[in-house]
């Protein structure tokens, strides 16, 4: 009997400490997770990533003989504003305006791009569009028609085009990043319950360690 109980309270001591090792990693897990959850691993990504008439104008033939190769799809209309839905309650400013009102062709662009726009950032859109025609109209001031009709227009198309294109991968980080935030918090829940099992573990070992050692001392 008596090594009976010398194994059963070596094996009770083995357990305990193996259950103090895993609750002190579980703890050290649990205080990693919420580092990490308030601490993200990179910067927030911004649902409206700003572009700037620069950037675009960098990126589309400079010289009016290169815009030569620039399509053309003008047709000449009245009011810019009424057959664009996307831009209802939003302000469409004057340089926009003007290129609206003398190419009927962008209206239906403008409509197009700004279905792929959330609501939220649609006024910006629309400032930052405005503002690359604008710099567009300066940098062709001195060119034939034709060729500064049609740098304006690669210049809105290559606008819209980079704009979308960021809002969508900005979307998709905030996604990942909410997904991410989801998981760590569901593994930091995971680890909450094993803890909670690990200490009543802890204490049920602790109570069977004391019982025994008592009951062993009024044997002695």
């Amino acid at each position: 009997m008596k090594i009976a109980d010398k194994l059963e309270r070596r094996l009770l001591g083995m357990a305990h400490v193996l259950c103090l090792i895993a609750l002190v990693g579980a703890v050290l897990a649990m205080i990693a997770l919420m580092l990490a959850l308030a601490v993200p691993g990179k910067a927030a990504a911004t649902a409206d990533p700003p572009l700037t008439a620069s950037e675009v104008l960098s990126s589309i033939p400079g010289s009016e003989a290169a815009n030569d190769a620039l399509s053309n799809d003008s047709e000449n209309g009245s009011d810019p504003v009424a057959n664009i839905s996307g831009a209802a309650g939003f302000l469409i400013p004057a340089p926009l305006r003007t290129v609206l009102s003398q190419d009927n062709a962008s209206q239906p662009l403008l409509e197009a791009w700004l279905e792929s726009v959330p609501l939220a950032d649609r006024q910006q859109f629309l400032d930052e569009l405005s503002n690359v025609v604008t710099r567009a109209m300066q940098r062709a001031a001195s060119w034939e028609w034709d060729n500064r009709e049609r740098y304006v227009a690669a210049a809105m198309n290559q606008y819209a085009r980079v704009k979308i294109e960021r809002i969508g991968a900005a979307q998709t980080a905030i996604q990942a990043a909410r997904g991410r935030s989801e998981q760590l918090g569901s593994s930091l829940g995971t680890l909450l319950g094993l803890a909670g099992f690990l200490v009543l573990l802890l204490l049920l070992t602790a109570i069977e360690r004391n019982t025994r050692n008592n009951t062993g001392g009024r044997k002695a």
